[in-house]
């Protein structure tokens, strides 16, 4: 236990980064601060908090309302410390792929420093690194939701504008069941192999197969569990169709603890995309691409957009309609229940 200095402060500590370098750790208003002591070496270290101490006992360090964090770098650290303790390590990976990014851009700026201008250059360099549209959309909302915590934290007085995100071009991406094949055939590991034939035939997301257990399989019978940690948050099933089943019936029989045993959403990303270039297809073609693959052909059989809804499970119908391109039979159809009754024949002109 930290010795208390003040109703509101405690004596700061010395904490090591996974990356090697020292901080000094102090507590102040019930939450945790962080301030970089500039080194690895613990005698240095021990050195440089003994002079933080005295600055932190004399009332020196300013408090969080007047942004004792003024740095750019020692912001994003304690940040994504943040995000490490409250998201998935997905969405961990996100932030930390787009604020190394600013950090590249940006230098070690004041973090009160940082304005629109700063986007615009953080936007430019991305696309000299030859980003595309949805990356570099993507790096944005991360930047702008991390800048906006900096924001209600005290740390920034003016939150950042950003400006809108790019249009990106809507093009779905989806295989054919000989692109398919294709890439199966490339792929050496059987269980890899069922992974993705899984993924083509229940439309389940790489996170919501990784996080499957058997005991989510035939809960209830017939129906498979989807955890609420999936995109919606919210806890789902879908039925087990027969193709699925006899996958799960060969996983069983691998006597692993989970129905997949792989952990690693990158290396499954990076897997996938070698069999795909073996094959020869689009360089672009995603693991998430599956997915859509799963419902392209649903679409495809004629089934309706209401059913494919509820089988991607959907919020909303609107995320479901980017299907109807591929399958415009139901368009024409609906055309067609528009009758105005018989009309009058007009009369020849006398």
């Amino acid at each position: 236990m930290t010795t208390r200095i003040s109703y509101k402060k405690r004596m700061a500590t010395i904490w090591e980064h996974p990356n090697g370098v020292l901080y000094a750790l102090w507590e102040e208003n019930g939450r945790t601060r962080r301030k970089s002591l500039s080194t690895k070496d613990k005698r240095i270290a021990k050195t440089r908090l003994n002079h933080f101490q005295r600055q932190l006992i004399a009332g020196k360090v300013k408090a969080i309302s007047e942004g004792t964090i003024t740095s750019l770098h020692d912001f994003v650290d304690e940040y994504l410390d943040h995000v490490s303790a409250t998201c998935s390590p997905a969405s961990y990976v996100q932030y930390d792929v787009a604020l190394r990014k600013a950090k590249s851009s940006w230098g070690r700026i004041p973090l009160n420093h940082i304005t629109e201008r700063h986007i615009d250059t953080l936007i430019t360099d991305m696309f000299k690194e030859g980003l595309k549209v949805p990356t570099i959309n993507k790096v944005l909302r991360h930047v702008k939701a991390a800048l906006m915590k900096a924001y209600r934290w005290k740390y920034i007085k003016v939150r950042v504008e950003f400006p809108k995100m790019m249009k990106e071009e809507k093009k779905l991406r989806f295989l054919s069941a000989k692109q398919l094949r294709a890439v199966i055939g490339k792929i050496t590991d059987p269980e890899f192999s069922d992974l993705c034939l899984f993924a083509a035939y229940t439309g389940l997301r790489s996170g919501e197969i990784l996080r499957l257990l058997w005991s989510d399989v035939d809960n209830p019978e017939g129906f498979l569990r989807i955890s609420p940690k999936q995109k919606n948050k919210t806890e789902s099933r879908i039925s087990i169709n027969t193709s699925a089943r006899s996958i799960l019936e060969r996983c069983k029989s691998r006597g692993t603890a989970k129905v997949f045993r792989f952990e690693c959403l990158t290396w499954i990303s990076q897997k996938f995309k070698a069999a795909v270039l073996a094959a020869g297809l689009n360089k672009d073609t995603r693991f998430h691409d599956l997915r859509h693959t799963f419902a392209s052909h649903l679409a495809m059989a004629g089934v309706d957009l209401k059913s494919i809804q509820d089988l991607m499970r959907h919020e909303s119908i609107a995320s479901t309609m980017v299907y109807a391109k591929v399958s415009p039979e139901h368009l024409r159809e609906a055309s067609e229940a528009v009758n105005y009754g018989p009309m009058p024949v007009p009369q020849t002109a006398q």
